[in-house]
């Protein structure tokens, strides 16, 4: 619990918004949601339901945020998932089984990209090709 400065304004909040902070924290506490309101993930079977400061705390741990790894392998796996199906749709096979081709090519549109990330890429590997010798600088400036 906070403790309290006399000295302070707003009942020795300091601010306005400290204050409002505190009250919530307070009435979070108070407040109790029936499991009947709650989806089942959050039902507690023991009290029959969840005060909103611990729906807050179950809230906060489902959504946590991700690391930057972690959203690029969830990405990864979407991507895959969409492109591993079309190969399915599209493929074609011979009377005994074997693979032979796709019908038409695989649509790329629907992938999560890093549009920053694709052009810092591009850009690196541009910049290799003039630095390596297969390009020349100037053949990349508009006329």
């Amino acid at each position: 619990m906070t403790t309290l400065d006399s000295s302070l304004p707003y009942c020795g909040m300091g601010n306005i918004e400290n204050l409002n902070a505190f009250m919530e924290r307070l009435f979070a506490d108070c407040i109790e949601v029936p499991n009947s309101w709650l989806p089942a993930e959050f039902h507690d079977n023991v009290r029959g339901g969840r005060t909103l400061a611990r729906l807050e705390e179950l809230c906060a741990e489902r959504d946590r945020e991700f690391t930057q790894h972690q959203l690029d392998k969830q990405a990864k796996a979407r991507n895959i998932e969409r492109l591993a199906a079309q190969v399915e749709a599209k493929s074609r096979f011979a009377k005994h089984g074997d693979f032979i081709d796709l019908d038409s090519e695989l649509d790329y549109c629907d992938n999560d990209t890093d549009e920053i990330k694709l052009h810092r890429n591009l850009m690196a590997l541009v910049g290799g090709m003039v630095n390596g010798g297969l390009i020349d600088a100037d053949d990349l400036l508009e006329d």
